[in-house]
């Protein structure tokens, strides 16, 4: 019975979900074991998945306009449909696509530089930001400023200018879509190439006002700590040569983070970062431009789909639940690209990770823990869930449901998880 090997496969999957970036150098020989058994249940008749699944999204909890696929992963066949060719607000399935644009510009496995510059000339160091999400003040892995820091005071003393650089990115901090609030409610901060401990303020929900200049003066006060008198902190271009360098963890574990803790703020940063090593500048519009060149690459069908910012939170968003199941389809299919891995492993697993640790433990849907992995989305009136499911035949299906009219965010996602619940319990063969 399921109840008995949950709790097994409960581990493995949490261990699928540690950040990873290393492929493996070699294939296994012999047979592939089994990864996920399917669960205990004699399923229903080929016939009656649009019996099962219609009438769970005609719930009143979904307010009457949803749009939903079901695709077989090894096929690519469609299994069910409903308004899927209609593009909808992704809110934060937005990040699906994002994975996908930046995984593609840069692979996996690179590491991100952030460097200091030093001009003797003028006694100058500039603090240059390469669009590393994950700069911290201290780390004990990836990059930080204290790692700088140290490098630094081996190599210059006595008092200094400080300047930051944040050029890499371009154009408006803050997309359309977004309120100026944002910032002040913890929601998310304006996008700069130059960022530390992820634009958070210590002990308040609020996110930085002004990232770089906050970077460069946490910046000043470890150089500051280290015996060095540090002057005027202003922005600028860099100059002279670099003398320090901090690298991050790779991409790979960046994408893994930002899918399952659906972090705004690396969301953002990746998809300028994505922009910028397409055209040497990161915007909203660069991004943009990457995601949609990646989808068409991939062979994902774009028709309808708009994008503003790489994290989904403005309404402009907008796709089809084809385009987005399909997206999901080919990263975790017998196609997918070398570099996609990262999307299937940093979706949130259904009662155990991440958006989704916290779901599926009610009767009606906890059968499903484990079996669906899925990227959770949420706006006010909004409600979005796509991702895979094993269902009762052992087989692999992708998914995309979205709701733009909830009248309720709580209800909406337990509605959502219900019909990914019975696509777990069913053979899906309609």
């Amino acid at each position: 019975m399921r109840r008995t090997w949950l709790p097994l496969m409960a581990v493995a999957l949490l261990a699928l979900a540690i950040p990873a970036y290393a492929a493996p150098t070699s294939a296994p020989s012999g047979a592939a074991p089994a990864v996920l058994l399917p669960p205990d249940t004699a399923g229903l008749a080929p016939d009656d998945i649009a019996a099962v699944v219609d009438p769970l999204l005609d719930s009143p909890s979904l307010g009457g306009s949803v749009g939903a696929i079901v695709l077989d992963v090894a096929t690519g066949a469609v299994v069910y449909q409903r308004e899927a060719a209609m593009p909808r607000s992704l809110a934060s399935n937005q990040k699906v696509f994002t994975a996908l644009a930046i995984l593609d510009a840069l692979g996996p496995e690179v590491r991100i530089e952030t460097t200091v510059a030093w001009d003797a000339t003028t006694a100058t160091l500039t603090l240059v930001g390469a669009g590393d999400p994950t700069l911290a003040t201290v780390a004990a892995s990836g990059s930080s400023l204290a790692d700088l820091a140290d490098q630094v005071v081996g190599q210059v003393s006595g008092e200094v200018t400080l300047r930051y650089d944040a050029s890499l990115f371009d154009g408006p901090a803050i997309p359309e879509g977004w309120t100026p609030d944002y910032p002040a409610l913890g929601i998310a901060a304006p996008v700069s190439a130059l960022t530390v401990d992820r634009s958070r303020i210590a002990g308040q929900d609020a996110r930085q006002p002004d990232p770089a200049l906050a970077a460069a003066q946490a910046f000043a006060t470890q150089l500051a700590e280290r015996g060095l008198t540090v002057g005027d902190v202003t922005e600028g271009e860099s100059t002279g040569s670099v003398i320090a360098t901090t690298a991050s963890e790779p991409i790979a574990t960046m994408v893994e983070t930002m899918l399952t803790e659906s972090d705004n703020d690396m969301a953002e940063t990746l998809a300028h970062l994505a922009g910028a090593t397409r055209t040497g500048r990161g915007s909203f519009a660069s991004g943009a431009e990457a995601t949609v060149a990646t989808l068409q690459s991939i062979g994902v069908p774009v028709s309808g789909a708009e994008f503003v910012d790489g994290s989904g939170l403005s309404y402009a968003d907008i796709s089809s639940p084809l385009t987005l199941a399909t997206a999901i389809s080919i990263s975790s299919g017998p196609a997918a690209p070398a570099w996609s891995w990262p999307v299937v492993l940093g979706l949130p697993v259904a009662g155990l990770t991440g958006t989704l640790a916290d779901r599926y433990a009610a009767p009606d849907t906890r059968g499903a823990a484990g079996f669906v992995r899925a990227k959770t989305g949420t706006l006010i009136g909004v409600s979005t869930l796509a991702g895979t499911v094993v269902d009762a035949d052992g087989r692999l299906l992708a998914f995309a449901l979205m709701a733009d009219e909830t009248p309720d965010v709580d209800a909406s996602r337990a509605a959502l998880d219900r019909v990914a619940a019975a696509l777990a319990t069913c053979g899906c063969r309609g």
